[in-house]
């Protein structure tokens, strides 16, 4: 006999048609229900280890702005030697970079010719005192001479005054005439003429004596002075130290030559420096003179480091840095010399109530980035942050963040296509 069967329950599934497009419609909406869990969950798209990256949290207090600059140490007084003469290296003492004090032999030139022009000078000199003394004798001589003629002349006046003096008594008794009489007055006038005369002689040798002197003297002392310079330039050639310092340069060879005026030596102080910061120019507008600056010499210890004031700002832009002198106050730390590297900070301002957070890298003053903010859940999520003024390792926030926020403040360029990262 015939069994009746129950009508399959879904029956329309049994044609093809309709039984594959069923299927095709379940699939969808299972994928469909998983697609809109995922994009509530909003997973992130890539994960880094915890240990790789640095974080910081955002805080509020005061901030001290100041910006970083590198430089050099710089002596303040440097000294060119210069040669006085030609001449050929002989011996060098030292070399750069020693210490030396005033007075301390670098190096010795020589140079024959110069020896015996001075030798030369000096024969001369001689010659011309020797003249100058017998010019000397001669002229005392002749005054000596005429000296004698005006006592010789003072004698005769005496006489011819007696004698006069004697007619003029015996012509009142007519004793003499008066003729011997006449006789004896002109007598007294002519010795007296003759003494005036002679006095008068004496005086013209005295001034032409004198006028010979001086000539002679000028003499002697232009060959003296000549004597002197060719003594100065033989001395000259042994190169000694203007000052105590420290020996910067000193580019020469024994046997090779100089000309008059070559620079031989470069000296500076050792105790008298500056630093020379070169600042960003974006960066050096804030500064002003008399701003307060920490150096640092790279030492790697609290000794290395040494106050100092803003001094100098250049009044121009150079390959995109502008320069800036700094005063040193106190004493100078061990190790400072010429031409050493050091690291300034230089303090431009402070904010005493600034949401702040440790700078992250590549950020910038004033501007507009995103960040990576980690949540509770330990995923960075990219937000838009607006930052504000600066200093060396802190940076203002103006907005985006807000206080007791995480940040990611290491180096997150890897990052640029993403915009969560787990952190784990």
């Amino acid at each position: 006999m015939d069994i009746r069967r129950a009508p399959y329950r879904f029956a329309f599934l049994r044609r093809p048609i309709i039984k594959w497009g069923g299927l095709a419609a379940i699939a969808l909406a299972l994928s469909g229900g998983a697609l809109s869990l995922g994009l509530n969950a909003r997973p992130a798209s890539m994960s880094v280890g915890a240990k790789t990256v640095s974080l910081a949290t955002v805080e509020r207090g005061a901030l001290d702005l100041d910006l970083r600059a590198s430089g050099i140490l710089l002596p303040s007084e440097v000294r060119w030697i210069a040669a006085l003469s030609e001449g050929r290296v002989e011996r060098i003492a030292v070399q750069a970079g020693a210490e030396l004090t005033e007075g301390q032999v670098l190096l010795v030139l020589s140079n024959p010719q110069l020896q015996q022009r001075a030798e030369e000078s000096r024969w001369t000199l001689e010659q011309a005192q020797a003249e100058a003394r017998a010019l000397r004798l001669s002229l005392e001589s002749q005054q000596m001479t005429a000296q004698a003629a005006i006592q010789r002349a003072e004698l005769a006046l005496q006489s011819a005054q007696l004698q006069w003096a004697a007619d003029q008594e015996l012509l009142k008794d007519g004793m003499v005439s008066k003729l011997a009489y006449q006789r004896s007055e002109f007598n007294l006038k002519q010795s007296t003429q003759g003494l005036n005369l002679e006095r008068q002689l004496l005086q013209q040798a005295q001034a032409n004596q004198q006028a010979q002197l001086s000539a002679r003297q000028a003499t002697l002392a232009k060959l003296s002075k000549s004597l002197q310079r060719d003594q100065d330039a033989v001395a000259a050639l042994t190169v000694r130290a203007p000052m105590s310092g420290i020996l910067q340069e000193l580019n020469l060879q024994p046997g090779q030559s100089v000309a008059t005026g070559a620079n031989l030596a470069k000296m500076a102080r050792a105790d008298a420096l500056y630093a020379e910061l070169q600042v960003q120019e974006a960066m050096a507008r804030d500064i002003a003179i008399g701003q307060a600056v920490r150096l640092d010499l790279r030492t790697g210890g609290s000794d290395g480091q040494i106050a100092g004031l803003v001094s100098r700002i250049a009044p121009k832009v150079s390959k995109g840095s502008v320069q800036v002198d700094i005063s040193l106050q106190g004493a100078l730390p061990r190790g400072a010399k010429p031409d050493l590297s050091v690291d300034g900070v230089i303090a431009i301002s402070r904010l005493t109530d600034a949401l702040q957070v440790q700078r992250p890298v590549f950020s910038q003053a004033q501007s507009t980035a995103s960040v990576f903010r980690v949540g509770a859940d330990g995923v960075a999520e990219r937000v838009p942050v607006q930052f504000g003024a600066a200093s060396v390792g802190r940076i203002a926030v103006l907005s985006g963040l807000s206080q007791g926020d995480r940040i990611v403040v290491s180096d997150t360029s890897a990052w640029s296509q993403a915009a969560r990262v787990s952190i784990r």
